[in-house]
């Protein structure tokens, strides 16, 4: 059993509303002395046989059970707290930790649901279920949803009788891209969403389809790990999911055109299909020791760093007895064989550490705060690492934060420098949020007001995700005298 529908309206309770409810073709007044809904089921239930009832919630998003009876616990070996709140979808997966459904689960009974649930009328058919240990049942389902006054359906109403079913769970999985063809014998009862089929003979249509329209239409539209389960329907297909233009597609409607554009220069090397299993599989998810070449001289400690592309960024630093640093080098890491490199600028940013620095729209980066010679700082440096010559450029910005150190910051949309928390000349924490928009001609720091405050900080991290959002994690929380250098 699985239901599924798109509403976001408060559900009624069905134990307590007064109105009048509509059954299909059928009105039900509710009754005093009477604490559900007579339906009727016809043949449908055989009163020798336990039946099990469900009611789910059909205003709500995936329309999630509400109500169990005891029977369907006992046949199904689920108990109604593992089960409320969830889609009865679940039945269809005989481990309910792969969070599929079963190979040999009709997924055109599975649509047929589907087509009844949305346009609102009764389902009576036949479903492969399994219990909690995974022994196969046929579930001999009816769905009958239930109206208010307006017709919009409110709750749904599962009735199951439950048998066991002795099937090779290992043969062949339930032909999916196969039409079947009925003839005139066949009998349908749209009204009910019951199907009967007297005769049916199988013909393969999908593969009568040109390979633009399969993968255009049908292949992109796939979940990565579905394109990864039919390409084993036979050569032609497994040729299609081996098209690095198809995976592209698959991967961009997973994830999005910007997450896409942005993995696109790691599919030079892996490629899309070994990207996508990597990432879906998390097989290659591990720290890998990276050997480089060239050194960053002199030693430091308290830079900070920052990935431009596929280029990792170094600035500044605590040196020796102190000494705030003002160099720039960076690691090419698409490089065959990569090497740290000093990048020469025309100028360069007053010496510091505790600072923070960013990446502006992939070869931009930006500088901001820390404690140099003359104490904390509130500056901001940009510099374009793709330039002839590079040139770190002071940007004035009106109403800066309060100097600081060990704060942290983070760009949103490209062009937009965050910067919050962090630590005063005098050890007090900070709290506040600031941003400084850099495409604007004259830029000005405003600072971001919040409903709700975190605590004061300072060496936490700060990112961004869905474009907009900024997540920030950890750090020190605590006032007082603090020592905030490397102690060389």
């Amino acid at each position: 059993m699985g239901i599924t529908r798109n509403h976001h309206h408060h559900s009624p309770d069905l134990t307590t509303t007064k109105k009048k409810l509509k059954y299909n073709h059928y009105d039900y007044e509710e009754d005093d002395t009477c604490t559900g809904f007579a339906l009727t089921l016809g043949d449908f239930i055989n009163p020798m046989l336990p039946t099990s009832i469900v009611v789910s919630d059909a205003l709500e998003p995936d329309c999630p059970v509400i109500y169990v009876n005891k029977v369907f616990e006992s046949v199904t070996g689920y108990r109604a707290d593992e089960v409320l709140g969830r889609n009865c979808r679940f039945l269809q997966y005989r481990d309910s930790r792969t969070q599929r459904r079963h190979p040999l689960v009709d997924p055109v009974c599975v649509s047929e649901i589907r087509r009844c649930l949305d346009e609102g009328i009764d389902f009576q058919g036949e479903l492969l279920n399994f219990r909690k240990d995974g022994t196969p049942l046929v579930n001999r389902l009816k769905l009958a949803p239930i109206h208010d006054d307006d017709g919009v359906v409110t709750h749904i109403i599962g009735i199951q009788v439950f048998t066991e079913t002795k099937i090779d769970l290992n043969s062949v999985s339930y032909p999916v891209f196969k039409e079947t063809c009925k003839n005139e014998g066949d009998q349908v009862a749209p009204k009910s969403g019951m199907v009967k089929c007297t005769e049916c003979r199988e013909v393969c249509g999908i593969l009568q389809l040109s390979d633009e329209v399969m993968a255009q239409n049908i292949l992109s539209r796939l979940s990565l790990r579905d394109v990864a389960s039919i390409g084993s329907v036979c050569r032609r297909i497994r040729q299609l999911t081996k098209n690095e233009h198809v995976r592209k597609m698959v991967c961009q409607n997973a994830w999005g055109r910007e997450v896409t554009g942005a993995l696109e220069h790691i599919t030079k090397k892996l490629g899309w299909g070994r990207l996508a299993r990597e990432l879906t599989t998390l097989e290659a998810v591990c720290w890998k020791k990276l050997r480089v070449g060239g050194a960053v001289e002199p030693s430091r400690c308290n830079f900070s760093a920052c990935a431009a592309g596929n280029r990792l960024v170094l600035f500044g630093g605590e040196g020796v007895n102190m000494q705030p640093m003002d160099d720039t080098f960076v690691l090419n890491l698409d490089a065959v064989n990569p090497q740290w490199r000093q990048v020469t600028v025309k100028s360069a940013p007053p010496g510091r550490w505790g600072h923070t620095l960013s990446c502006l729209n992939g070869s931009w980066l930006v500088v901001f705060g820390g404690c140099g010679k003359q104490g904390l700082l509130n500056d901001v440096f940009v510099l374009d690492l793709d330039a002839k010559q590079p040139t770190w450029i002071e940007v004035f910005g009106g109403g800066p934060p309060p100097p600081r150190s060990w704060h942290s910051s983070c760009t949103v949309e490209g062009s937009k420098l965050v910067v919050s928390g962090g630590c005063t000349d005098a050890g007090v924490l900070l709290n506040d949020t600031f941003l400084l928009d850099l495409t604007m001609e004259k830029p000005m720091w405003r600072e971001l007001p919040t409903s709700r405050i975190p605590p004061s900080r300072l060496g936490h991290s700060l990112s961004v995700y869905g474009r907009t959002k900024i997540l920030m994690f950890g750090g020190l929380a605590n006032s007082g005298h603090l020592s905030l250098n490397g102690g060389f």
